[in-house]
């Protein structure tokens, strides 16, 4: 496993134990806003859901000190390059860590 690969497992199974990725009372403030993991997690998920080419994949977002991970299952590469785009355009991510696997061939 590589070093990145890792670190990001190792980065989720923190999230998820600590139950940072749900309730995080942190934020991250820009010019004008301040985001918190929650906020971040519920607008990545909104975003994903109103794409109609990816509303259909079950893709789980945790969200951790601004960063944000993917994980689950689409069709295409062209479908994970664009759930990677669709989280780093939300205000307040940091960095995204796309986990998502591809069905099938995966053209």
């Amino acid at each position: 496993m590589s070093t990145s690969r890792k670190l990001t497992v190792l980065l989720l199974a923190a999230a998820l134990s600590s139950g940072a990725y749900a309730q995080s009372s942190g934020t991250k403030c820009g010019r004008t806003d301040c985001f918190s993991d929650a906020s971040i997690r519920a607008e990545v998920q909104k975003k994903l859901n109103e794409q109609p080419s990816l509303r259909f994949f079950n893709i789980q977002v945790l969200a951790a000190d601004h960063a944000v991970y993917l994980r689950g299952f689409v069709d295409t590469r062209v479908d994970r390059r664009q759930a990677d785009a669709v989280a780093r355009a939300v205000p307040g991510v940091s960095k995204v860590y796309n986990d998502l696997a591809l069905n099938g061939n995966g053209n």
